[in-house]
């Protein structure tokens, strides 16, 4: 359904207390949508996989042709499949629209 379609990842808080917050954007791609078990699995661009925190919560904003989708979760896997770096992004409380004035509709 978004496969192909580019990601911002963003964290929004981490969960351990000994975490450190980065709050520089990963630039993403949508490897695989799963809508049943709602995760998204993310191709990271540039960055390393230990860039990604696995006690942190994200936020994922999905550019498609004509929105703006944005859904918060958390990094359940990070590993490296067939050359590429893949991230097993659980998706809570589904996506968001968001509109250039800010306000922010729920889609399912």
């Amino acid at each position: 359904m978004y496969e192909g379609n580019p990601v911002d990842l963003q964290m929004e808080k981490v969960i351990s207390a000994d975490g450190i917050f980065d709050d520089t954007t990963r630039a993403c791609r949508v490897y695989k949508y799963d809508i049943e078990d709602e995760y998204i699995y993310l191709e990271l661009k540039e960055d390393e996989l230990t860039a990604i925190l696995l006690d942190a919560k994200y936020r994922c904003y999905i550019s498609t042709k004509t929105e703006l989708l944005c859904c918060s979760g958390v990094v359940k896997e990070r590993y490296r499949s067939e050359g590429i770096n893949l991230l097993k992004f659980r998706i809570e409380n589904g996506f968001y629209n968001i509109y250039e004035d800010r306000r922010a509709t729920r889609h399912i």
